[in-house]
């Protein structure tokens, strides 16, 4: 009986403990707020909903708490989450009389942050199999401790998670070494020179700034000093290579003057169609590819006549992977018509070439092909270098539309890229952002990608040296006017002043050991850098400024990434002037509510741009529509620019057009191609010209678009 009795008084204490347990995950759950709750309904198909990006540590529980909705009226308007949320997915919320919240009221909620962080800190990632027993172990700190900062971390560790974890105080530096604080403008190279150790060396002892450096950080190093060999800039200063010459109309090739011209130019275009893979009848060999206009194509590859008549393009399903590149092909033959109305003869010969090297080396293989005098494509890398290398031999320029690695020009003076690379564009930005901000409060943000820090080191030095280039103009105008000595205007970047820019003579003295020429200039301090991954939000509202424009160059990927951390900066508008520069890959978030990008003033680059209100790209839709009974993509009008633009080349100064570059350059703001030579004269060319526009009155709109003012008189 006493048993029995103990084991009913046992039951009930039990059934007790998971009741408060539960009573206390509720009400848990009901205080915490998801942070990233959208609060701008998106209209889909009729229906409005709700766009949540899925963080780190979020349930369907918590999303659906946190909207007011059952879990089960989610996953029916989601049904790919029935096995589980991915931190990285998009998923709808149905608007609904409960679901819908004023964002005013949800910015007033609660959430839970960790408390300010005071003293040394290490920053730790969770590892695979990490405890916080584990971890309290390795660092000499309680569990407690780590919990008390890190309160995120009370449920569960994740992998991947950052922790950040407290210091003891009496922890000990190794024998010798000592602690250095970074001074702003400092580099790893610097600091390892100026110890007399190795990069790799003050790697390992301080691994946390493989990331990058930050001003005030501290480091471990040897308690000795050694002498540097070479300079270094002073600290707060960087070195600048001489002034670029002043910009002068391009000598003139005596080529271009008296061109060698011809009647007719053979033109091959070398684009995958996968006709292999199309079911063609026995007896016919030719057909005509969807319009009145399109050359008749073999089926062996080869074109045997431009125009005429011919049985159709066998049907094929929809999303059948020839469609792929059928639009470039349609935008090039609207451009060889358009080249031909001014009266020039081309023949277009197209070759079916994919990615496979065996098609491109039967198509160098047919005679006659080496005639050829422009070649377009292929548009894969491998098969491209074999063409580029025999077209070299004989003299012929290729074209490589899409591809934009800049590496495939080294060594091929013959090539050009259409398509501009990722550090092209890069610079084009910095150029943008010295202009237009130079005094503003600029910061690069990233998060110490592994694989992108060349591009984003390249991209960070060059904006600092033109915005210190632009700043230096700025400071140095005299306040005096000039009469007699001077010209009374004089043009100072893109601004016309009547004063007298005066450099300052002792910028230009070379520091000892350095190269002459080479200019000593103050490092704007108004550019910054922010590891994003390492301060969040909380780290870089310090660094924001309530007097300037804070202009955000963002280098971050990821929807549901920039989905919360616009909604941040969104939240931030009132207290603060942000424009954000973003990488091209955004274009393509389609839950990215606009009134972000609107507030927000993001802007984007990327190569191509297409303004619908331009009365060009207008005709060339109509023209689309009426002979090809569909609208165009981005491929049908990349496709007819750049045919249009070296079959003009080709018709004004023949085969030899590559003499004439400085004056094809020159074609003003509407021509999408100004092309350089990035490794030289041995290397090929890469089209320079880069994109960059923003949401502006719900529009998308060329910032770099000259303003045309029309004046009416009565």
């Amino acid at each position: 009986m006493i048993v029995h009795m103990n084991r009913i008084v046992f039951l009930m204490i039990l059934m007790v403990c998971s009741s408060l347990l539960m009573l206390a995950q509720e009400t848990t759950e009901q205080t915490s707020t998801i942070v990233n709750r959208s609060t701008i309904p998106q209209t889909v198909d009729g229906e409005q909903y709700y766009f949540h990006a899925v963080l780190r540590g979020q349930t369907l529980y918590s999303i659906a708490r946190a909207y007011g909705v059952d879990e089960e009226v989610i996953i029916e308007t989601n049904p790919d989450i029935r096995d589980g949320l991915r931190y990285d997915q998009i998923i709808r919320i149905p608007v609904t009389e409960q679901t819908y919240v004023d964002p005013e009221k949800l910015r007033e909620l609660p959430e839970e942050a960790a408390p300010a962080l005071d003293g040394d800190f290490v920053e730790h990632e969770v590892k695979r199999h990490e405890t916080l027993f584990g971890l309290s172990r390795k660092y000499g700190v309680s569990q407690e401790t780590i919990l008390f900062y890190n309160p995120q971390a009370r449920d569960v560790l994740r992998v991947g998670q950052i922790l950040r974890i407290p210091l003891p105080e009496d922890e000990a530096l190794p024998r010798g070494y000592r602690l250095y604080t970074v001074a702003p403008g400092e580099t790893r190279f610097g600091i390892s020179r100026r110890f007399g150790i190795s990069e790799d060396e003050l790697l390992r002892l301080n691994p946390e700034i493989e990331d990058g450096l930050r001003a005030g950080q501290e480091l471990i190093v040897p308690k000795e000093e050694t002498a540097q060999d070479e300079p270094e800039p002073p600290g707060g200063y960087i070195f600048l290579p001489p002034e670029p010459p002043v910009a002068r109309a391009p000598d003139i090739d005596p080529y271009c003057l008296n061109p060698v011209t011809k009647d007719t130019y053979q033109v091959a275009l070398l684009i995958p169609l996968y006709l292999e893979e199309v079911e063609f009848p026995e007896d016919i060999k030719q057909y005509i590819i969807d319009a009145p206009v399109a050359p008749r194509v073999d089926t062996t590859g080869a074109v045997v006549s431009p125009l005429g008549p011919g049985p159709t393009f066998p049907r094929l399903p929809p999303g059948h992977k020839a469609f792929s590149f059928l639009p470039y092909y349609h935008g090039v033959l609207i451009a060889l018509d358009s080249i031909r109305q001014q009266g020039a003869n081309f023949k277009l010969h197209v070759f079916d070439v994919c990615q496979d090297i065996s098609k491109a080396r039967r198509v160098t293989g047919q005679p006659g092909f080496s005639g050829m005098d422009l070649i377009i494509g292929p548009f894969h890398r491998q098969p491209l270098n074999h063409v580029t290398t025999y077209a070299r031999q004989h003299g012929i320029p290729v074209v490589s539309p899409l591809l934009s690695e800049r590496d495939q020009l080294n060594g091929y003076d013959n090539l050009f890229k259409a398509t501009p690379s990722l550090e092209e564009m890069l610079q084009q930005v910095a150029g943008h952002v010295a202009q237009r901000y130079p005094g503003q409060n600029i910061l690069v943000v990233h998060n110490g990608q592994p694989g992108a820090a060349h591009i984003i080191g390249e991209f960070r030095d060059s904006l600092l040296t033109r915005v210190a280039r632009v700043n230096h103009h700025y400071d140095s105008l005299h306040l005096s006017r000039v009469n007699g000595y001077y010209f009374d205007g004089t043009f100072v970047g893109n601004r016309r002043t009547n004063v007298l820019v005066m450099p300052d003579g002792s910028t230009r003295q070379p520091a000892t050991g350095q190269i002459s020429g080479v200019r000593v200039l103050p490092r704007p301090n108004n550019v910054r850098e922010v590891i994003y991954r390492n301060v969040g939000m909380q780290g870089l509202i310090p660094m924001l400024r309530q007097d300037k424009n804070n202009v955000l160059i963002t280098l971050i990927g990821g929807e549901p990434f920039l989905s919360d951390y616009l909604r941040q900066l969104h939240e931030l508008r009132h207290d603060y002037h942000i424009t954000v520069f973003g990488i091209p890959q955004w274009q393509d978030y389609a839950s990215i509510e606009i009134n972000y990008l609107q507030n927000l003033r993001v802007h984007y680059f990327t190569p191509d741009f297409y303004d619908y209100t331009d009365p060009h790209i207008r005709d060339f839709v109509l023209r689309y529509r009426e002979l090809f009974q569909t609208e165009p993509d981005h491929d049908a009008i990349k496709g007819a620019r750049t045919a249009y633009f070296f079959l003009q080349a080709l018709h004004e100064f023949g085969a030899g057009f590559q003499q004439c570059m400085p004056l094809l350059n020159r074609q003003g703001h509407h021509s999408p191609f100004d092309f350089g030579r990035p490794f030289g004269r041995t290397g090929g060319w890469e089209n320079r010209h880069t994109f960059i526009y923003r949401i502006q009155n719900y529009q998308t709109v060329d910032v770099n678009k000259p303003v045309e003012i029309t004046i009416t008189t009565p």
